[in-house]
Protein backbone atom coordinates (compact mmCIF):
# COMPACT_ATOMS: atom_id res chain seq x y z
CA UNK A 1 0.00 0.00 0.00
CA UNK A 2 3.12 2.32 0.70
CA UNK A 3 4.33 2.03 -2.62
CA UNK A 4 0.63 2.24 -4.11
CA UNK A 5 0.49 5.57 -2.47
CA UNK A 6 3.94 6.94 -3.80
CA UNK A 7 3.09 5.82 -7.14
CA UNK A 8 -0.61 7.65 -6.72
CA UNK A 9 1.43 10.58 -5.60
CA UNK A 10 3.64 10.58 -8.31
CA UNK A 11 0.85 10.87 -11.19
CA UNK A 12 -0.42 13.67 -9.37
CA UNK A 13 2.89 15.75 -9.15
CA UNK A 14 3.61 14.71 -12.98
CA UNK A 15 -0.15 15.69 -14.58
CA UNK A 16 -1.27 18.41 -11.87
CA UNK A 17 0.69 21.11 -11.82
CA UNK A 18 -1.12 22.98 -9.12
CA UNK A 19 -0.75 19.68 -6.61
CA UNK A 20 1.61 20.16 -3.65
CA UNK A 21 2.83 17.69 -1.39
CA UNK A 22 3.50 18.56 2.26
CA UNK A 23 4.19 16.89 5.51
CA UNK A 24 6.75 16.36 8.59
CA UNK A 25 9.75 14.93 7.23
CA UNK A 26 8.25 13.77 3.59
CA UNK A 27 10.58 15.45 1.77
CA UNK A 28 14.66 14.13 1.99
CA UNK A 29 13.67 11.38 4.98
CA UNK A 30 10.76 10.29 2.68
CA UNK A 31 7.95 10.16 5.12
CA UNK A 32 7.82 8.00 8.99
CA UNK A 33 6.47 5.48 6.66
CA UNK A 34 8.63 5.94 3.34
CA UNK A 35 5.52 6.57 1.07
CA UNK A 36 6.69 10.16 0.06
CA UNK A 37 10.47 8.62 -0.89
CA UNK A 38 11.98 9.83 -3.32
CA UNK A 39 9.29 12.55 -4.49
CA UNK A 40 11.71 15.53 -3.06
CA UNK A 41 14.65 14.18 -5.77
CA UNK A 42 12.18 14.01 -8.68
CA UNK A 43 9.85 16.55 -7.96
CA UNK A 44 11.35 19.17 -6.26
CA UNK A 45 11.46 21.54 -3.07
CA UNK A 46 8.81 23.46 -4.68
CA UNK A 47 6.23 20.87 -5.08
CA UNK A 48 7.59 18.33 -1.89
CA UNK A 49 7.70 20.65 1.29
CA UNK A 50 8.50 19.83 4.70
CA UNK A 51 6.45 21.51 7.39
CA UNK A 52 7.25 22.24 10.81
CA UNK A 53 6.62 20.58 14.12
CA UNK A 54 3.26 22.59 13.99
CA UNK A 55 0.53 20.90 12.57
CA UNK A 56 -2.35 23.49 13.21
CA UNK A 57 -0.15 26.31 11.62
CA UNK A 58 0.70 23.99 9.24
CA UNK A 59 -2.94 23.00 8.13
CA UNK A 60 -4.13 26.43 8.36
CA UNK A 61 -0.97 26.87 5.31
CA UNK A 62 -2.00 24.35 3.41
CA UNK A 63 -5.80 25.55 3.65
CA UNK A 64 -4.58 29.09 2.67
CA UNK A 65 -2.59 27.48 -0.25
CA UNK A 66 -5.97 25.80 -1.12
CA UNK A 67 -7.95 28.86 -1.45
CA UNK A 68 -5.40 30.48 -3.66
CA UNK A 69 -5.31 28.03 -6.39
CA UNK A 70 -3.26 25.63 -5.21
CA UNK A 71 -3.70 21.56 -4.23
CA UNK A 72 -2.22 20.79 -1.13
CA UNK A 73 -1.70 16.75 0.02
CA UNK A 74 -0.73 16.77 3.67
CA UNK A 75 0.48 14.21 5.35
CA UNK A 76 0.38 13.48 8.94
CA UNK A 77 3.13 11.54 10.26
CA UNK A 78 0.34 10.23 12.45
CA UNK A 79 -3.27 10.60 12.29
CA UNK A 80 -3.09 11.61 16.41
CA UNK A 81 -1.24 14.58 15.60
CA UNK A 82 -4.21 15.69 13.62
CA UNK A 83 -5.69 16.50 16.46
CA UNK A 84 -3.37 19.17 17.19
CA UNK A 85 -4.88 21.09 13.98
CA UNK A 86 -8.14 20.40 14.78
CA UNK A 87 -9.55 24.05 14.52
CA UNK A 88 -8.07 24.25 11.44
CA UNK A 89 -9.74 21.01 9.45
CA UNK A 90 -13.02 20.91 11.49
CA UNK A 91 -14.06 24.76 11.12
CA UNK A 92 -11.31 26.19 8.99
CA UNK A 93 -11.47 23.79 6.14
CA UNK A 94 -14.75 21.77 6.49
CA UNK A 95 -16.87 24.91 7.00
CA UNK A 96 -14.77 27.06 4.80
CA UNK A 97 -17.28 26.61 1.44
CA UNK A 98 -20.43 27.22 3.15
CA UNK A 99 -19.54 30.53 4.89
CA UNK A 100 -18.48 32.17 1.76
CA UNK A 101 -18.45 29.57 -1.02
CA UNK A 102 -15.03 29.35 -1.82
CA UNK A 103 -13.46 26.21 -2.47
CA UNK A 104 -11.03 24.10 -0.32
CA UNK A 105 -9.63 21.46 -2.86
CA UNK A 106 -7.31 19.80 -0.05
CA UNK A 107 -6.54 16.06 0.76
CA UNK A 108 -5.22 15.22 4.15
CA UNK A 109 -3.09 11.71 4.38
CA UNK A 110 -4.09 10.21 7.75
CA UNK A 111 -1.47 7.18 9.04
CA UNK A 112 -4.32 5.17 11.70
CA UNK A 113 -4.78 2.54 13.21
CA UNK A 114 -2.72 0.12 15.87
CA UNK A 115 -1.89 -3.75 16.26
CA UNK A 116 1.77 -2.25 15.84
CA UNK A 117 2.17 -1.58 19.69
CA UNK A 118 2.83 2.48 19.28
CA UNK A 119 0.77 3.68 22.29
CA UNK A 120 -2.10 5.76 22.92
CA UNK A 121 -0.08 8.56 20.61
CA UNK A 122 0.17 6.98 17.48
CA UNK A 123 -2.73 4.28 17.17
CA UNK A 124 -5.73 6.45 17.31
CA UNK A 125 -8.52 5.61 14.69
CA UNK A 126 -9.96 9.29 14.58
CA UNK A 127 -12.67 8.53 11.89
CA UNK A 128 -16.04 8.96 13.64
CA UNK A 129 -14.38 12.30 15.70
CA UNK A 130 -14.21 14.07 12.05
CA UNK A 131 -17.32 12.77 10.66
CA UNK A 132 -19.38 14.12 13.54
CA UNK A 133 -18.49 17.35 11.66
CA UNK A 134 -20.43 18.17 8.29
CA UNK A 135 -17.93 19.36 5.51
CA UNK A 136 -15.70 16.70 5.34
CA UNK A 137 -15.58 13.60 2.86
CA UNK A 138 -13.55 10.52 3.73
CA UNK A 139 -11.91 7.15 1.83
CA UNK A 140 -10.45 4.62 4.16
CA UNK A 141 -9.05 1.92 1.44
CA UNK A 142 -8.10 -1.75 2.96
CA UNK A 143 -5.58 -2.89 0.04
CA UNK A 144 -2.85 -1.24 -2.66
CA UNK A 145 -5.43 -0.95 -5.52
CA UNK A 146 -8.32 1.31 -3.76
CA UNK A 147 -5.68 3.11 -1.68
CA UNK A 148 -4.05 4.01 -5.53
CA UNK A 149 -7.59 4.79 -6.56
CA UNK A 150 -8.59 6.66 -3.27
CA UNK A 151 -5.88 9.24 -3.65
CA UNK A 152 -6.85 9.80 -7.01
CA UNK A 153 -10.03 10.12 -6.58
CA UNK A 154 -9.32 12.47 -2.82
CA UNK A 155 -7.54 14.66 -4.96
CA UNK A 156 -9.79 15.06 -8.01
CA UNK A 157 -12.90 15.92 -5.71
CA UNK A 158 -11.91 19.89 -4.74
CA UNK A 159 -13.09 19.15 -1.25
CA UNK A 160 -11.24 18.59 1.95
CA UNK A 161 -10.73 14.88 1.90
CA UNK A 162 -9.76 12.81 4.63
CA UNK A 163 -7.67 9.46 3.26
CA UNK A 164 -7.57 7.30 6.37
CA UNK A 165 -4.33 4.81 5.89
CA UNK A 166 -4.26 2.19 8.72
CA UNK A 167 -0.38 1.59 9.24
CA UNK A 168 -0.92 -2.07 9.13
CA UNK A 169 -1.57 -2.51 5.55
CA UNK A 170 1.33 -0.21 4.15
CA UNK A 171 3.61 -3.66 4.36
CA UNK A 172 1.21 -6.04 4.77
CA UNK A 173 1.14 -8.26 1.23
CA UNK A 174 1.62 -7.02 -2.43
CA UNK A 175 -1.02 -6.50 -5.24
CA UNK A 176 -0.27 -5.93 -8.76
CA UNK A 177 -1.40 -1.86 -8.81
CA UNK A 178 -2.91 -0.41 -12.38
CA UNK A 179 -4.42 2.61 -13.81
CA UNK A 180 -7.75 2.09 -13.04
CA UNK A 181 -10.18 4.28 -15.15
CA UNK A 182 -13.23 3.46 -12.82
CA UNK A 183 -11.10 4.89 -10.18
CA UNK A 184 -14.23 6.88 -8.58
CA UNK A 185 -15.90 3.71 -7.63
CA UNK A 186 -13.91 3.78 -4.55
CA UNK A 187 -16.12 6.24 -2.89
CA UNK A 188 -18.85 3.16 -2.81
CA UNK A 189 -19.14 0.15 -0.80
CA UNK A 190 -17.83 -3.01 -2.49
CA UNK A 191 -18.90 -6.75 -2.20
CA UNK A 192 -15.81 -8.79 -1.21
CA UNK A 193 -17.52 -12.28 -1.30
CA UNK A 194 -21.29 -13.17 -1.29
CA UNK A 195 -23.27 -14.78 1.38
CA UNK A 196 -26.91 -15.37 2.32
CA UNK A 197 -26.98 -15.91 6.36
CA UNK A 198 -25.61 -12.42 7.27
CA UNK A 199 -24.33 -9.01 5.85
CA UNK A 200 -21.16 -8.02 7.67
CA UNK A 201 -20.17 -4.67 7.04
CA UNK A 202 -16.36 -3.30 8.09
CA UNK A 203 -13.59 -1.27 6.46
CA UNK A 204 -9.70 -0.38 6.51
CA UNK A 205 -6.95 -3.55 8.63
CA UNK A 206 -10.33 -5.17 9.32
CA UNK A 207 -11.57 -5.91 6.39
CA UNK A 208 -8.62 -8.66 5.92
CA UNK A 209 -10.09 -9.91 9.90
CA UNK A 210 -13.51 -10.39 8.51
CA UNK A 211 -12.84 -12.57 5.57
CA UNK A 212 -10.49 -14.87 8.04
CA UNK A 213 -14.14 -14.29 9.74
CA UNK A 214 -15.99 -15.90 7.14
CA UNK A 215 -13.77 -18.53 6.50
CA UNK A 216 -13.80 -20.01 9.62
CA UNK A 217 -17.84 -19.87 9.99
CA UNK A 218 -18.60 -21.09 6.27
CA UNK A 219 -16.28 -23.80 7.41
CA UNK A 220 -17.01 -24.85 11.01
CA UNK A 221 -20.72 -23.00 10.92
CA UNK A 222 -21.94 -23.59 7.52
CA UNK A 223 -23.17 -20.19 7.73
CA UNK A 224 -21.75 -17.63 4.14
CA UNK A 225 -21.60 -14.02 5.68
CA UNK A 226 -21.97 -11.05 2.87
CA UNK A 227 -18.62 -9.23 3.47
CA UNK A 228 -19.04 -5.68 2.11
CA UNK A 229 -15.79 -3.52 2.26
CA UNK A 230 -17.17 0.19 3.26
CA UNK A 231 -14.12 2.15 1.31
CA UNK A 232 -16.15 5.74 1.33
CA UNK A 233 -17.23 6.96 4.79
CA UNK A 234 -18.04 10.01 3.93
CA UNK A 235 -20.66 10.26 2.22
CA UNK A 236 -22.09 7.25 3.09
CA UNK A 237 -23.48 4.95 0.22
CA UNK A 238 -25.33 2.11 1.46
CA UNK A 239 -28.11 1.42 -0.86
CA UNK A 240 -26.31 -1.98 -2.07
CA UNK A 241 -25.57 -2.71 1.41
CA UNK A 242 -29.25 -2.36 2.32
CA UNK A 243 -30.04 -4.57 -0.21
CA UNK A 244 -28.05 -7.43 1.05
CA UNK A 245 -29.41 -6.45 4.19
CA UNK A 246 -32.87 -7.37 3.01
CA UNK A 247 -32.02 -10.10 1.78
CA UNK A 248 -29.87 -11.68 4.57
CA UNK A 249 -31.28 -10.43 7.78
CA UNK A 250 -28.94 -10.07 10.11
CA UNK A 251 -26.07 -7.48 10.25
CA UNK A 252 -22.98 -7.60 11.91
CA UNK A 253 -20.81 -4.28 11.89
CA UNK A 254 -16.96 -4.29 12.90
CA UNK A 255 -14.43 -1.28 13.23
CA UNK A 256 -11.34 -1.09 14.89
CA UNK A 257 -12.36 1.89 16.79
CA UNK A 258 -13.75 2.30 20.18
CA UNK A 259 -16.97 0.67 20.37
CA UNK A 260 -18.38 3.66 22.09
CA UNK A 261 -19.29 6.15 19.72
CA UNK A 262 -16.95 4.51 17.39
CA UNK A 263 -18.53 4.69 13.41
CA UNK A 264 -20.11 1.55 13.58
CA UNK A 265 -23.03 3.10 15.73
CA UNK A 266 -23.58 5.04 12.68
CA UNK A 267 -23.74 2.14 10.54
CA UNK A 268 -25.77 0.38 12.81
CA UNK A 269 -28.33 3.53 13.02
CA UNK A 270 -28.79 3.95 9.09
CA UNK A 271 -29.00 0.37 8.12
CA UNK A 272 -31.34 -0.62 10.44
CA UNK A 273 -33.96 2.26 10.67
CA UNK A 274 -35.35 1.53 7.21
CA UNK A 275 -35.13 -2.68 7.56
CA UNK A 276 -35.70 -2.91 11.06
CA UNK A 277 -38.82 -5.27 11.28
CA UNK A 278 -37.22 -7.36 8.58
CA UNK A 279 -34.16 -8.31 10.87
CA UNK A 280 -34.27 -11.89 12.40
CA UNK A 281 -31.76 -11.03 14.84
CA UNK A 282 -30.23 -7.92 16.59
CA UNK A 283 -27.86 -5.89 14.85
CA UNK A 284 -24.24 -6.93 16.23
CA UNK A 285 -21.72 -4.02 16.37
CA UNK A 286 -18.08 -4.81 17.18
CA UNK A 287 -15.10 -2.69 17.94
CA UNK A 288 -12.42 -2.23 20.68
CA UNK A 289 -12.19 -1.87 24.33
CA UNK A 290 -13.58 1.95 25.65
CA UNK A 291 -10.11 2.36 26.69
CA UNK A 292 -7.08 4.73 25.55
CA UNK A 293 -4.86 2.29 23.16
CA UNK A 294 -2.29 0.39 25.58
CA UNK A 295 1.32 -0.07 24.62
CA UNK A 296 2.07 -3.28 26.07
CA UNK A 297 1.60 -6.32 22.87
CA UNK A 298 -0.52 -8.55 25.03
CA UNK A 299 -2.71 -5.24 26.08
CA UNK A 300 -3.15 -3.93 22.92
CA UNK A 301 -4.27 -7.24 21.53
CA UNK A 302 -6.62 -7.65 24.77
CA UNK A 303 -7.87 -3.85 23.57
CA UNK A 304 -8.65 -4.17 19.65
CA UNK A 305 -10.69 -6.97 18.08
CA UNK A 306 -9.14 -10.11 17.09
CA UNK A 307 -10.24 -13.56 15.43
CA UNK A 308 -10.38 -15.25 18.65
CA UNK A 309 -12.81 -12.65 20.37
CA UNK A 310 -14.88 -12.13 16.97
CA UNK A 311 -15.51 -15.57 16.51
CA UNK A 312 -16.40 -15.68 19.98
CA UNK A 313 -18.53 -13.20 19.87
CA UNK A 314 -20.58 -14.08 16.82
CA UNK A 315 -20.70 -17.65 17.78
CA UNK A 316 -22.78 -16.28 21.05
CA UNK A 317 -24.60 -13.97 18.50
CA UNK A 318 -26.14 -16.75 16.23
CA UNK A 319 -27.07 -19.01 19.70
Amino acid sequence: MAQALNRALRKILTERPESLVLGQDIATYGGAFKVTEDLLKDFGRPRVMNLPLAESGSTGYAIGLAVNGHHPIEEFQFADFSTEATTQIVLNAATYHFRSGAAVPLVLRLPCGGGLTFGSFHSEELESFYLSMPGLKALYPSNPQDAFNALLAAFEDGNPVLLFEHKGLYRRGKQPVTWDPQFRDVWNPKCVRTGDFATLVTYGEMVHLAGEICDYFAAEYERNFELWDLRGLSPLRLDAIKESLARTHRLIVLHEGRRTHGFGAELVARLTEELFFSLEAPPLRLGALDLPVPFAPELETAFRPTKEKVIAAVASWLG
